[in-house]
């Protein structure tokens, strides 16, 4: 309720914390702004409230985002409308679907946005691939062929930022998230070419490599 939130709020202002709330229905993230959009931020490098999901946002909402004290991130998954599309169709209103991941409208507002996986909350045979994540922010093609919202599909270059670039500006991490002189070598080495392949191979695409500190942590196997 409110009054726990407010308490929770406070203890993240008093110890330079960002407060990570857990917001996936319409009314969860609506007590999230009205509790917090007309508070100062307290942190200067990442936003001081992070709404994990954030999955039902009106345009209402939006607005309040955008004309709020407050600094907001945004963190959500497309993997959850590809994975569980017909619960979604089963349990929402067509009023609230097309309310449902709403990730260009996210980038539009003054948000922080980023992609995560949210792995292995999914039910899906590789929960903690981004690919199956960026296929569905790209497409907005579910695992059974329903497309969800198409006006709110993304380019691939915004995926991929949503993955490194700005999931890291999300939890104020400076040493990753781009690759350029002076910041940690993370990176991955794909089996495809990302910017190159058609839409719908996205979901095929896999890590070949992953470095870690300039270090190769992971090589696949040679068939």
């Amino acid at each position: 309720d409110q009054a726990k939130l407010k308490t929770a709020i406070k203890f993240a202002q008093k110890h330079q914390l960002q407060a990570a709330i857990h917001a996936m229905g319409d009314a969860a993230i609506q007590l999230v702004l009205d509790t917090t959009c007309d508070l100062d931020p307290w942190l200067d490098d990442m936003p001081s409230i992070r709404i994990e999901h954030a999955s039902l946002l009106s345009d209402q909402m939006l607005d309040q985002i955008n004309h709020a004290k407050m600094r907001y991130g945004l963190s959500t998954q497309p993997i959850f409308f590809f994975a569980e599309d017909e619960s979604y169709r089963s349990y929402l209103t067509p009023e609230q679907f097309k309310l449902a991941y709403r990730v260009k409208s996210m980038l539009k507002s003054k948000a922080l946005t980023t992609l995560s996986s949210d792995a292995p909350c999914t039910p899906w045979a590789e929960p903690d691939s981004p690919f199956y994540s960026i296929y569905a922010a790209v497409t907005r093609q579910a695992a059974n062929n329903d497309v969800v919202n198409i006006e709110e599909a993304i380019t691939v270059p915004q995926a991929i930022l949503g993955y490194t670039k700005w999931a890291a500006e999300i939890g104020g991490f400076t040493h990753n998230g781009t690759l350029e002189v002076g910041k940690s070598a993370d990176f991955v080495i794909l089996n495809k070419d990302i910017f190159s392949v058609s839409k719908d191979e996205l979901a095929t695409v896999n890590a070949t490599e992953t470095w870690f500190k300039g270090q190769r942590v992971y090589q696949k196997a040679s068939k």
